[in-house]
């Protein structure tokens, strides 16, 4: 059992480094984390935490009280302001044309910022208190639930919460199959709604104390048993530093909410977006609402992903006209889950007041028994292939030009009409997938780019693409860096800098812009200006002989840069300093104590192998598989199970 709050830090630590490794979307908290990690006084920081967890209150200790000082936030974009659309009457106008005078963002997140103190307060309580609103949630409630592990007094693992592109995959899965077997099995016609809850992190109105009653200890504890319960009392004290982190963030943001997240209820408590316990909370929050619909509506599926819902309901009748509004009538008014709110105009749900459904985002599907459901067998079949697309790569590689996989045309009728075209999207999903695939191919083969596929990544991120696909500047970044283009990364986050000099914030209400939008305007721009240099000096750092520079060592040193661009398995867990995407040098270099104690990820007993086999290590002339299983309990504790060689001798060549 982990008492020794020392230890249970340690754990805590790892816990939070593996959450932000495999994040893609918070760089600025990997690299707060890389700092921190690299700083002189790292282990008297993490004695600063223990300490806190000794007293009585934590949150009023003083060291609790300083940490707070420090919550802020930084501005990310959530959509700009589509182009206007030509009236019926006009006709279609279609063009390729993205850059403009001016991009306005109408909608933006604060996500938090705090000192790393503060996401370890809130891995605690999830670890010693917090695992008990997850232990409440029915199985319908897939996103962000935490790992079977959390909670258990003999956690040791880096895992906190469940693997997301699974539970995210599992969610939408099972909704089609069910649907499918309606349709193939039962021969009843079906109905699949996707629902979405409106700005769900700002509305909710949390009740602390029904929070706190809800997994708290229900008897007293004897002072000398105190020692017995000490990490339930923990846990309990910890729920007020949460508490209070949520009140500094929500301090933090109350300035600019008129004008950004209009009509927000004054009870409202803003959930910290980016704080690991926050989807945990805002699960819990959700509970009524999911119990109602499994127990009122009674669906043939129900799966809500965070604030993404999807129902599959047996339907025999089409809906006919107004089919969104009357399924919600029929299916989720009659039965009590939510009301139409008559001021508002909206869905609210019954259970959480301050909810409302985002009518616009609601999808409905019909699917008719005696009619063809082709379409949702394509749909389930391409849902299949998608799922393992980042992890397979085509042997003959996806030669698919940058053009053809990132713009899907959109159609009004037969797609062999030209006149039918009317307008073009960028596929975000086909162009993350390119990416990935082709970087992968690089690393392999080490071809380089051609002169077609540097044009059309960088005809793609230019104008609006530039900010609409922010949260892929990393991946283009890492691309380009891979295959050894260096100037042409570097001219590329001067066209994305150059873009970003024309952003603009733009509120409906124009008093809110007038009190707000010039400074929203500069927040937002140095927070995108950050990301873009943070998402650089991460794939930078994979080539340190073309980048040397003080960044390159804090991403080494953290071992926070991506670990499947590196050529050589568990070379960066070295004191190897040169090109890891290239190695350029066969000389034995000694695996770094301090980075297997704090491996943001799982190491496999392969890769453990192809280090070995690689003569970047000294493997004191053992055989690989001995060498590669002792470099695996280095990592683990103990050896793999089931793992032995064989030294075999041939009469003429000696030992094989």
């Amino acid at each position: 059992m982990i008492h020794d709050s020392d230890k249970l830090v340690r754990v805590a630590y790892k816990k939070l480094k593996q959450m932000v490794y495999y994040d893609k979307t918070f760089l600025f908290l990997r690299k707060r984390l890389a700092e921190f990690e690299c700083g002189e006084d790292f282990l008297d920081r993490l004695e600063q935490v223990e300490s806190v967890l000794k007293v009585d209150a934590p949150f009023s200790s003083e060291l609790f009280r300083k940490w707070l000082d420090g919550v802020g936030f930084v501005f990310a974009p959530k959509s700009l302001r589509p182009k206007r659309k030509p009236d019926d009457d006009e006709g279609s106008f279609v063009s390729n044309v993205t850059s403009e005078r001016n991009y306005p963002i109408e909608k933006v997140n604060y996500l938090f910022d705090g000192p790393i103190e503060l996401h370890l307060i809130a891995v605690l309580w999830l670890m010693t208190n917090g695992f008990k609103l997850d232990a409440l949630l029915v199985e319908n409630c897939y996103g962000s639930r935490l790992d079977n592990l959390v909670g258990n007094e003999d956690d040791h693992s880096a895992n906190l919460f469940q693997k997301y592109h699974e539970r995210y995959a599992k969610w939408r899965d099972d909704g089609i199959n069910k649907a499918a077997d309606l349709l193939t099995r039962e021969n009843r016609s079906a109905c699949i709604i996707a629902l979405d809850l409106q700005e769900f992190y700002y509305r909710v109105q949390l009740d602390w104390d029904e929070l706190w009653n809800s997994i708290r200890m229900k008897k007293d504890i004897h002072s000398s048993m105190r020692w017995v319960y000490s990490r339930e009392i923990l846990g309990e004290n910890l729920l007020g530093c949460v508490k209070a982190i949520g009140d500094a963030y929500q301090l933090q943001i109350a300035p600019f909410l008129n004008g950004t997240h209009t009509e927000l209820p004054p009870e409202s408590t803003c959930l910290p977006i980016g704080l690991c316990s926050s989807p945990v909370i805002a699960n819990w929050y959700l509970r009524d609402f999911d119990r109602a619909i499994l127990s009122e509506v009674r669906p043939a599926y129900y799966g809500r992903y965070v604030d993404d819902i999807l129902i599959v309901v047996a339907n025999d009748t089409e809906p006919g006209q107004h089919p969104v509004t009357r399924f919600m009538d029929d299916v989720l008014v009659r039965t009590g889950v939510m009301h139409l709110n008559n001021h508002s105009g909206r869905y609210e749900v019954v259970s959480s007041k301050g909810l409302f459904l985002q009518k616009r985002k609601c999808v409905l599907q019909f699917f008719e028994a005696g009619h063809s459901f082709a379409g949702l067998e394509k749909f389930r079949k391409e849902l299949q292939e998608n799922a393992s697309d980042f992890a397979m790569l085509p042997v003959d590689g996806d030669e698919s030009p940058v053009e053809q996989v990132a713009y899907d045309l959109l159609y009004d009728g037969s797609i062999n009409k030209l006149r039918s075209v009317k307008g073009i999207a960028e596929n975000r999903w086909e162009l993350a997938k390119h990416l990935a695939k082709q970087t992968q191919l690089q690393l392999l083969a080490a071809e380089g780019l051609d002169a077609n596929t540097k044009r059309e990544l960088f005809m793609f991120f230019k104008g609006r693409n530039a900010l609409e696909y922010w949260d892929m500047w990393e991946r283009v970044f890492a691309f380009l860096i891979a295959a050894g283009n260096l100037e042409d990364a570097e001219r590329l986050r001067g066209q994305i800098e150059g873009e970003l000099r024309r952003l603009r914030y733009v509120a409906d209400d124009e008093a809110s812009n007038e009190v707000h939008g010039g400074k929203i305007t500069r927040l937002l721009k140095q927070s995108l200006r950050d990301h873009l240099q943070v998402s650089y000096e991460i794939c930078r750092a994979l080539r340190a002989e073309f980048f040397p520079s003080l960044e390159t060592r804090l991403w080494r040193d953290s071992n926070l840069i991506r670990h499947h661009l590196v050529a050589v398995p568990l070379l960066n867990y070295t004191d190897y300093a040169g090109d890891y995407i290239v190695p350029d040098e066969t000389r034995a270099h000694p695996v770094s104590r301090q980075k297997i104690e704090w491996s943001p990820r799982f190491v496999h007993f392969e890769e453990c192998v192809g280090l070995i086999d690689s003569w970047f290590v000294d493997d004191e002339g053992e055989d690989s598989i001995t060498a590669a299983n002792s470099l695996y309990a280095r990592f683990h504790g103990k050896e793999l199970d089931g793992v032995s060689s064989l030294l075999i001798k041939g009469e003429e060549d000696g030992p094989q």
